[in-house]
């Protein structure tokens, strides 16, 4: 959550600071603000919103140094005066924080007995306060941070900004930090996309570690012993990254379509780079595949595909529920996390207690360097390419096609997994059309006044009913079950009401005639059943056709939900980009 960006060097720190800012917004966008240093004085505009164009309209003094946030909101509402970066009492300088500080109610405690006043309802003000009281007892400012962030508990980074000179302090311990490092230019970040039009070349800053600017040139220090570190650049292998909506009126329906590339991507996996990977599997007692929110129901299907296909032992968690298995693990297992960020703190935090119990991490991250990757035994990039906007589609179809394939190379059938995929891609190309999108639209004006609706499904599209509930949740704001279409008759059928509508996930697999039996069971309740299926029925009220693909059916079947929900928001008048109180790179737990 949350997006922090500085900028030391040579170009204009409040248009570059902007720049910047527009391209962390999908990790927060109720409010922003900007501060440059310039002539011993610190200038701060903080607004409610998204940034857009209204930074244009704010008039900074010419300087070279600066940082920005963008604020997803934890701890006091959505106001200016909560938006980062907070002030010191005599505005010496200023922080901007991603994360929360779980003990900030006893050192604001302590800290207001001591005489200081608190203006914001953030726990980040906790963290300004802190530094000051540090401060004034030694008068170093490197000093004073270290000695604060050390105070801190909970997964917190922080970029401070001071009037003294050029001078920029950025600390991490959990939430991301970058340094990327161009022609006589520094940049402090959440992510490298952030500045990856400006500059390939990054540090990954550790946890426990801090980046001081002072006097032209950045020190790495490790912030327990404040010993300073040696550092050596990483040089990122990928093009320019160019963000931008290339026609479409939503980043979300850009992405949606871009799946006809980037599931072939994800899965341009030779059989010798999976190696490695499916002998650890194969070896292993067990194999947990592990996400949060969309990233779960991925690593839900990935285990349904190891176990299917590969008939390995594997079992999805729910990071944020994993603590019931933490004394299972064992050196023997080998755990999967599935993350579009590779930043996800619940994930994270499964992954760091795995590791201390010996098991070998895989991963599947879409963001190159992220926290996910380095801690991985086995990492692989879904090389997606930016995914913008805050509801996630390309990444999940993504990620679940690298599953097929590592599950499929794992039974033996590479060559066959991999002619199946080729054809999903080539299907996609024709399935993203005008007919459908028009048929679509018919179909979502239907569902303008629904509150409530539900998709069945069974097997291999039980993972495909969970995240296509979802969608209508994040993006229509409408309340969308998925189950499996067994529980109907175990309590679920009792919600089922004249027209309500029920969709259901159709194949042409051993599954079919049971879904047949929901969907009549429904239809007799009075639903409106709406199929994604291969061929009519006279049991389907609306039916929306999707081609047999075989093992990757519910890769292709959770596609036109994301279509569905995209223009059911948009008839809506609701904003598919950003829906409310939503982030994407969920940082904080």
């Amino acid at each position: 959550m949350c997006g922090i960006f500085g900028y030391i060097g040579k170009k204009d720190a409040a248009k570059t600071v902007t720049e910047g800012l527009k391209r962390l917004e999908y990790r927060g966008y109720d409010s922003w603000g900007i501060a440059v240093a310039h002539k011993n004085k610190i200038d701060v505009v903080k607004q409610v919103g998204a940034i857009g164009e209204v930074v244009k309209d704010n008039v900074f003094p010419k300087s070279y140094i600066g940082v920005g946030h963008t604020r997803w909101a934890t701890h006091g509402g959505v106001t200016e005066i909560n938006a980062h970066p907070h002030f010191s009492t005599n505005k010496d300088f200023v922080v901007a924080q991603n994360g929360i500080v779980e003990n900030y109610q006893t050192l604001k405690e302590n800290l207001i007995k001591k005489g200081y006043k608190f203006i914001s309802q953030t726990d980040t003000e906790v963290i300004v306060r802190l530094i000051e009281d540090k401060y004034r007892k030694n008068k170093d400012l490197h000093k004073a941070v270290r000695e604060a962030f050390l105070e801190l508990k909970g997964r917190n980074t922080i970029i401070l900004l001071s009037n003294k000179g050029d001078r920029m302090i950025g600390v991490r311990n959990g939430s991301p930090l970058v340094l990327g490092i161009g022609k006589e230019e520094y940049f402090f970040a959440s992510d490298t996309l952030s500045f990856a039009d400006k500059t390939k070349k990054v540090v990954f800053v550790d946890n426990n570690q801090m980046l001081d600017f002072k006097q032209g040139k950045v020190d790495l220090y490790e912030i327990t012993s404040d010993k300073k570190l040696r550092f050596k650049p990483t040089y990122l292998n990928q093009g320019t990254i160019e963000i931008n909506k290339e026609g479409y009126a939503h980043y979300m329906l850009k992405e949606i379509i871009e799946q006809k590339f980037t599931i072939g991507e994800a899965t341009n996996y030779s059989e010798k780079e999976l190696a490695p990977l499916v002998k650890a599997i194969k070896k292993a007692d067990v194999v947990y595949t592990v996400g949060a929110g969309t990233a779960s129901y991925v690593a839900g299907m990935i285990a349904y595909f190891l176990r299917k296909h590969a008939g390995i032992k594997a079992i999805e968690l729910k990071a944020y529920e994993v603590g019931s298995y933490f004394e299972l693990f064992s050196k023997k297992d080998v755990i999967i996390a599935v993350s579009q960020s590779g930043e996800t703190a619940d994930t994270i935090e499964a992954l760091e207690f795995a590791k201390s119990k010996g098991v070998k991490i895989a991963s599947i991250v879409n963001m190159m360097g992220s926290t996910v990757t380095r801690m991985s035994d086995y990492p692989y990039l879904s090389r997606s390419g930016p995914e913008i906007c805050v509801v996630s589609t390309k990444a999940v179809t993504a990620q679940a096609a690298w599953g097929l394939l590592l599950a499929m190379t794992a039974a033996g059938k590479y060559q066959s997994v991999k002619k199946t995929l080729a054809r999903v891609c080539v299907y996609l190309t024709d399935f993203f059309s005008e007919p459908l999108f028009k048929e679509l639209k018919r179909l979502a004006k239907k569902l303008l006044k629904k509150e409530h609706m539900f998709v069945l499904g069974r097997e291999q599209n039980y993972y495909a009913t969970l995240e296509a509930g979802l969608k209508f949740k994040e993006t229509a704001y409408k309340h969308a079950e998925g189950f499996a279409a067994g529980e109907l008759k175990h309590g679920v059928i009792a919600l089922i009401e004249k027209q309500t509508p029920v969709f259901a996930i159709v194949s042409n697999d051993h599954s079919k005639q049971d879904m047949l039996s929901a969907i009549a069971e429904v239809k007799a309740r009075g639903a409106t059943t709406i199929a994604i299926a291969k061929e009519r029925n006279q049991l389907y009220d609306e039916f929306i056709k999707v081609e047999d693909m075989g093992v990757a059916d519910p890769i292709v079947n959770v596609i036109p939900f994301q279509l569905l929900a995209y223009f059911l928001a948009v008839e809506l008048g609701n904003t598919p980009d950003r829906p409310r109180n939503l982030a994407k790179s969920v940082t904080v737990k």
